[in-house]
């Protein structure tokens, strides 16, 4: 039985009109008058007696059966909610920045909130830099970013690793298969990941233009891609992200490979080895190898 349609089954028996009910509960007349209906529908037995042109009620015979058992399971209830309210959670405070929450953590961690009910994720956007600072000041328990920094009582630990793929939009004139030096800078739609990827770029794409775009995050990365010519690399959980949302890219490849970039865990050294922090980390590595599994473009 809905809690809801007792809780307002005893309200006009308390106040013996349905309007003052409904106004204590803060919903219409008109709601009021449709959860008792409701019951009385669930239960197939009238609860109270309607007297035409008279506001006040009075109970049947089942109604007046129904008050204790009613009071007895809106207890029962409050005294299962309470021991929610005393139940050991844990909360593990995230700091990520965009392109890993919508594309990465969004995927590995709502399994891992269905496998342990007691704990509770709070999740922070930022930079790749304030997500350092977060840690160090102790806003957040673990960071989660592609750049890897070396940092006093900081410890990283590396979650695993994320491909890059080239991605045009879907009507691109570009074979399926391609050499660096068939994209032009000019056409890039830029986002400088960590000093490796950088340096690597460098060695595929003189500096002769500007990009097209240079961004902060891939997450905004097809809505720059506006001509048959232009590109981008992106982490292949941020592809798999577009292909998903159906966004309009077209996946290639790109015979001279990318450097990975790598997953890194970031966290304080007083706090690298609770189990909370453990037992995210290697939870976060099994989905992120199964992920990878599941959405490999070969």
């Amino acid at each position: 039985m809905n809690s809801e349609l007792l809780q307002t089954f005893l309200k006009i028996v308390e106040y013996r009109q349905i309007s003052q009910a409904a106004e204590s509960l803060y919903i219409t007349q008109a709601a009021a008058s449709n959860r008792l209906t409701r019951m009385e529908s669930l239960l197939g037995v009238k609860l109270i007696n309607r007297v035409k042109g008279n506001n006040t009620i009075s109970l049947t015979s089942y109604g007046q059966q129904l008050v204790p058992i009613a009071q007895q399971w809106l207890q029962l209830t409050r005294q299962v909610n309470g021991l929610k309210e005393m139940a050991d959670y844990h909360t593990i405070r995230i700091g990520s920045s965009v392109e890993v929450d919508q594309a990465i953590l969004a995927n590995i961690l709502p399994p891992l909130l269905q496998d342990d009910f007691l704990l509770r994720f709070h999740l922070q956007i930022a930079s790749d830099t304030d997500i350092y600072n977060l840690v160090d000041n102790d806003l957040v328990d673990i960071g989660v970013s592609f750049v890897e920094s070396s940092r006093h009582k900081i410890v990283t630990h590396r979650l695993g690793e994320e491909r890059l793929v080239l991605i045009t939009a879907p009507k691109s004139t570009y074979p399926d298969q391609l050499e660096a030096n068939s994209l032009s800078r000019y056409d890039e739609v830029f986002i400088p990941y960590n000093d490796s990827f950088c340096k690597w770029h460098d060695l595929c794409w003189e500096d002769k233009f500007p990009p097209l775009a240079q961004l902060a995050s891939a997450i905004d990365v097809p809505h720059y891609l506006i001509s048959e010519r232009s590109w981008a690399l992106v982490p292949e959980s941020m592809a798999q992200f577009f292909l998903a949302h159906n966004f309009a890219i077209r996946i290639l490849k790109l015979l001279e490979t990318p450097p990975s970039l790598p997953l890194i865990s970031i966290t304080k050294s007083d706090k690298a080895s609770s189990p909370e922090v453990k037992r995210f980390v290697l939870n976060a590595q099994a989905a992120l190898f199964k992920s990878h599994q599941d959405n490999n473009f070969g």
